[in-house]
């Protein structure tokens, strides 16, 4: 009776979720059969995570985040590109002596796990590009499962304009007059058109060419003090600086599901809705970089003069 019971329930519940939103309930039962074999992928699979793709990706997790990300590295893993190098930056001194058993398995296929200072989210490009790194990166998101022509995009957008930022999900910034706008009048990219006025987003994936890495090196580690939870943000304002712009993938932002369990929110409500996003990036942002960026002139190139990103910061008062 306790298990007619149960089934019973259970059947309710479909019906009830079908009539109210069939569409989500279809793609919640396809994520799910998506993580079911991305589960037996893992404990199966002998194929190396890696390939022949002409950059390295990057990834970081903490918390509980640690024994999901598996699912995030597995889809890159299945990928029709894959990365020269896959890395997982952690720096939880319990994960990285004794990791899961999930990433353990991943390992042997040539996942890297690598030990960094806490960072924050910028633990995706900053300990890659302090290394002298001799190929471009991608930065990926943690809690995404990623389509298999996820970086193939990126790589074939990336080969037609390599001095360039290129991202799957892009914002375009905008302007009260000469003022940047605030972050939530910030509008989604269309088109891709280079513009230091574009903005890459990380969570579905952003490609840095090798000069972009050398300036995040040069500036060092001041996005420790200026925007600690906002490596778009400082990513960006360094491009800026350094003359180097950003485009999008397609004309519009592409969009991958969460993984069920990641907790995606916590970030981007202290980023967005607390409004920690305009601070950070009037921390970021001199007035030479708002110039350029008013200007948005294709034909300035070449790093604009004076003190690092984050010494105008602090004089700003930051």
């Amino acid at each position: 009776m306790v298990i007619n019971n149960v089934v019973i329930n259970t059947v309710h519940r479909l019906v009830t979720d079908l009539r109210r939103d069939p569409a989500g309930l279809a793609q919640r039962a396809g994520i799910k059969l998506r993580l079911a074999r991305l589960r037996l992928t893992n404990r199966l699979s002998r194929r190396s995570v890696t390939g022949s793709g002409t950059v390295v990706v990057n990834l970081t997790s903490f918390g509980h985040r640690i024994n999901l990300v598996h699912y995030a590295l597995e889809t890159i893993a299945a990928g029709r590109i894959r990365p020269r190098r896959l890395i997982l930056w952690l720096d939880d001194d319990a994960a990285l002596a004794h990791p899961p058993a999930t990433l353990r398995r991943l390992q042997r296929r040539g996942l890297e796990i690598r030990s960094c200072p806490d960072f924050g989210p910028h633990k995706k490009q900053f300990p890659y590009a302090s290394s002298a790194p001799t190929l471009p990166l991608v930065a990926a998101d943690d809690d995404v499962l990623y389509p298999r022509t996820w970086l193939a995009e990126l790589l074939e957008a990336a080969a037609r304009h390599p001095l360039e930022i290129t991202g799957q999900r892009a914002h375009t910034i905008t302007f009260d007059g000469d003022r940047v706008a605030p972050y939530s009048r910030w509008v989604a990219a269309r088109g891709t058109a280079a513009s230091f006025r574009t903005l890459c987003t990380g969570v579905s994936g952003i490609y840095y060419p090798l000069e972009l890495l050398a300036a995040l090196r040069a500036e060092g580690e001041a996005f420790l003090r200026v925007a600690p939870r906002a490596d778009d943000l400082w990513v960006y304002s360094v491009a800026v600086r350094h003359g180097i712009r950003a485009r999008q993938v397609g004309d519009r932002q592409a969009e991958y599901p969460a993984i069920p369990g990641s907790q995606r929110g916590t970030l981007y409500r202290q980023n967005v809705t607390e409004g920690g996003n305009d601070a950070q990036f009037a921390a970021c942002v001199g007035e030479r970089e708002r110039e350029r960026m008013l200007r948005d002139d294709r034909h300035d190139l070449g790093a604009l003069p004076g003190v690092p990103l984050g010494q105008v910061a602090s004089s700003n008062g930051a």
